[in-house]
């Protein structure tokens, strides 16, 4: 079952009538999504499973589960699992997502610091946001404002590179000058376009200091 997905429908009662219920629930998810579902029940008949193949099956077959139920008059909790294979068990989905959602942001973070660290001690950015502009003086111009700002900066005849030092801040600032930024109008420099990229290769030296 790894990382598979089911809809788990809990009888605090039994329906009088739980057979019925079952056909119906196998006859609705059948309709609507043919053979994708498996359906299952607990030892003691507590519990239907409804086992999906993704989390928009999932999803459609809780909706169905719901309709069956409301139409037959039973009131039973419909909660959407996800198999753990970490835990090897299932888990509430939205706790799971909750959960994997933290982790990948604590990984990121973490990253970020990484990266961070590595263009302190290696005196060069991580990351490297190339930026397109109309004329020289439009460089001239956007260096100094970003050079004053603590950026390090790199110019050339028609765009500009600017370090960073994690990718975070190479996005917030490419964000910034692709015009889906907060930018006033004291930095709304005209932008053709935005690049960002890894820096990989030494492509000449930075003037000023990173924030």
């Amino acid at each position: 079952m790894d990382d598979g997905w089911r809809v788990c429908i809990a009888f605090g009662v039994l329906p009088r009538r739980l057979h019925s219920l079952r056909q119906a629930l196998i006859s609705a998810v059948g309709s609507r999504l043919g053979d994708q579902v498996a359906v299952s029940s607990s030892r003691w008949g507590t519990r239907i499973y409804l086992y999906a193949p993704s989390a928009g099956s999932a999803d459609e077959v809780a909706q169905v589960a719901r309709e069956v139920l409301a139409r037959h008059d039973v009131s039973a909790p419909v909660r959407t699992e996800r198999w753990s294979p970490r835990e090897q068990k299932w888990r509430d989905a939205d706790e799971m997502s909750a959960d994997v959602a933290a982790e990948r942001q604590a990984l990121h973070e973490a990253r970020q610091e990484r990266e961070r660290q590595a263009s302190v001690t290696s005196g060069r950015p991580a990351w490297e946001v190339r930026v397109e502009l109309p004329s020289h003086d439009d460089v001239v111009r956007l260096a100094g404002h970003l050079a004053a700002r603590g950026w390090r900066v790199r110019p050339h005849r028609r765009h500009l590179i600017v370090g960073a030092d994690c990718e975070d801040d190479a996005k917030s600032l490419g964000r910034e000058f692709s015009g889906d930024g907060r930018a006033d109008a004291d930095t709304a420099f005209r932008v053709r376009r935005v690049d960002i990229y890894a820096s990989w290769t030494d492509g000449g030296a930075f003037a000023g200091g990173m924030p």
